[in-house]
């Protein structure tokens, strides 16, 4: 009891029963007391809470000193008394901030005391709570503002009392009263925006828009017009520079807008870096985004030139050749040995070849030979060529008129390929090649991508026109690539396009700048959100599934093309030139043999 005499001073005798119940009602066993009192006071009130497990530091309140309070525990109460003089020096304290501490402000002037309080940022998520004290009873006032740097409004209300018992009443604060927030978007694409505010381009944009950003635009729009409904909020599409958007989706300025506090809510897709960004704050995950290199499978995916080597190996290749080889001396030998003087048969090595070349290409020549020897090898060899050739013919022309496997899987086989690559023109695709380890992405981007000749950064609709040319792979995100697929492609093209991931797909959230009010506002709205089904309902408008591919009849799956016709045109061609060419040699030979012969004469 000599301790609460004591006390009067200052700190009333009801003063530590009440501190004491208060912190057991929130939970906190680590306090520190702001007091102007002396030492043998405050000796006795620290024996007063360890009895009650309660650990309490206390500091003399001095304007001259800054006062910096631990974040090693994870509730802490500071209790100050307003008798001080100078007790608004704790409230400047740099080191002090109203979002990581529980405050107990005792005061017996209410007025003067919120008066002095709404000067100071305490936001809404802010935990302050001002004890004014009426004789032996304390009246509990919650105070903080629904935006300080918003445009919000200062609440002071009245959550409960103390009369030698706690009661206090549950206290929300979803009504945020038309605070003014500022928002972040990212329009991927630069817009025309023609005699129209950006709100307006956001909800209802013009015909011309709608294949643009339809995507993003949606999702962000939704969220917001959600929150405003659920908290009785404004915003803001503000921008950096002079227009209300980052132009091609700056990932730097929209972070620095988080970071400095122009911008709350973030609905652009942000991916790999996010984890690496230590000023934004990662909330909720509301989309899952595909990206994939998006190309028709050529049908030959070596080239045209290989239809015709294909069903052999190079090994069996080697072979066929080899046996030709050797056929065709056995052949010129047997016809060496048997030419008989006098006779006028030819027994020629090129004779010999062209004959084994005619069995091989199912047609014969005849050699007017009795050996039986001659006419085995001749048998032999038809036989052989008959197998060979009835296997090869079966090959091409199957290869030719059945559907080809599909051997581009991954990236290392696109990057083998004969296909062109190019990428969607957007932030975070330069951003991937440009910070990626991946040696097999680097090469395709040094190689295909961003070369000495060409840069292929193209917007969807260029990107999936050149997919539907052929010889292209584009890389897009599959809600953008998915609808022009099936509002241009035909059934067969669909049925050729294939898919290949350069990264995993990415998980899109919403960002906002780290210690931010409206944290839980906007992590309980997108749970709200999701508990209404408005994500699926919204990805099942917007994420359209990849075309079905419908294998109905079509006569032109059966058509050999010109391309596929090629090599034996050029093989014709290339003989027919070599001929004539040889023709004019054997000609130019015969008239200076000729004419040698007819001066030798003379």
């Amino acid at each position: 009891m000599n301790l609460f005499c004591n006390l009067l001073l200052s700190l009333s005798v009801t003063a530590v029963p009440f501190i004491i119940d208060i912190f057991k009602h929130k939970n906190i066993k680590n306090g520190v007391i702001f007091h102007c009192y002396d030492n043998y006071y405050v000796n006795n009130m620290h024996k007063i809470f360890n009895d009650h497990d309660i650990m309490i530091a206390s500091a003399r309140i001095d304007s001259n000193v800054t006062y910096n309070v631990t974040e090693s525990y994870s509730r802490v109460g500071l209790v100050i008394d307003t008798a001080c003089d100078g007790w608004t020096t704790v409230m400047n304290s740099s080191m002090t901030t109203f979002q990581r501490y529980s405050y107990i402000i005792i005061t017996e002037n209410l007025s003067e005391t919120a008066d002095i309080l709404s000067q100071y940022p305490i936001e809404v998520d802010s935990d302050v709570v001002i004890a004014h004290k009426i004789n032996e009873t304390f009246n509990l006032y919650e105070v903080y503002n629904t935006g300080s740097t918003f445009k919000g409004k200062y609440n002071v209300r009245m959550i409960g009392r103390w009369d030698s018992s706690l009661f206090i009443k549950e206290s929300k604060r979803w009504n945020l009263q038309g605070a003014f927030v500022t928002t972040a978007v990212v329009i991927l694409p630069t817009p025309k925006i023609v005699n129209q505010t950006l709100e307006q381009y956001m909800e209802k944009p013009i015909k011309s828009q709608i294949d643009v950003d339809t995507v993003h635009r949606m999702k962000f729009f939704i969220m917001l017009r959600f929150m405003r409904d659920m908290y009785n909020i404004s915003y803001d599409l503000r921008r950096v520079s002079t227009w209300g958007y980052y132009r091609n989706g700056s990932f730097d300025g929209m972070v620095n807008a988080l970071y400095t506090g122009m911008a709350e809510i973030g609905g652009a897709p942000v991916f790999y870096r996010i984890d690496r960004v230590q000023h934004v704050q990662y909330i909720s995950e509301v989309w899952m985004s595909r990206h994939s290199f998006i190309f028709r499978h050529p049908k030959y995916p070596g080239g045209f030139y290989t239809i015709y080597t294909r069903p052999l190996s190079d090994v069996v290749w080697y072979c066929v050749i080899t046996m030709l080889m050797v056929t065709a001396v056995t052949l010129w030998v047997m016809l060496v040995v048997q030419t008989n003087s006098g006779d006028n048969e030819e027994s020629t090595l090129s004779l010999a070849g062209l004959v084994i070349w005619g069995a091989m290409c199912q047609q014969g020549i005849s050699i007017n030979r009795e050996s039986t020897s001659t006419k085995l090898v001749v048998f032999t060899t038809f036989v052989y060529a008959v197998t060979l050739y009835q296997y090869y013919n079966a090959t091409i022309v199957s290869s030719l008129l059945l559907e080809p496997p599909r051997n581009i899987r991954t990236l290392k086989d696109l990057l083998d390929s004969d296909l062109k690559a190019g990428s969607h023109d957007i932030v975070y695709d330069m951003d991937y090649f440009k910070r990626t380890t991946d040696p097999v992405a680097i090469e395709l981007y040094h190689k295909k991508v961003a070369t000495s000749t060409h840069y292929n950064f193209f917007t969807p609709e260029v990107g999936i026109a050149l997919v539907k040319k052929g010889g292209f792979a584009f890389h897009v995100e599959t809600t953008y690539a998915f609808p022009l697929i099936r509002a241009t492609f035909t059934e067969r093209e669909i049925c050729e396009t294939n898919l290949v991931q350069m990264y995993p797909l990415q998980r899109m959230g919403v960002v906002i700048r780290r210690n931010s009010p409206y944290k839980e506002h906007i992590a309980y709205a997108i749970r709200k959100m999701y508990e209404v089904g408005l994500p699926p309902r919204i990805q099942s408008e917007i994420d359209e599934p990849m075309p079905e591919c419908a294998h109905t009849p079509d006569s032109s799956v059966f058509c050999v093309g010109i391309r596929e016709f090629s090599m034996p045109l050029l093989a014709l061609s290339l003989g027919m030139i070599t001929s004539v060419v040889v023709l004019m040699c054997e000609l130019v030979v015969h008239r200076l043999v000729k004419s040698s012969v007819t001066d030798f004469k003379n």
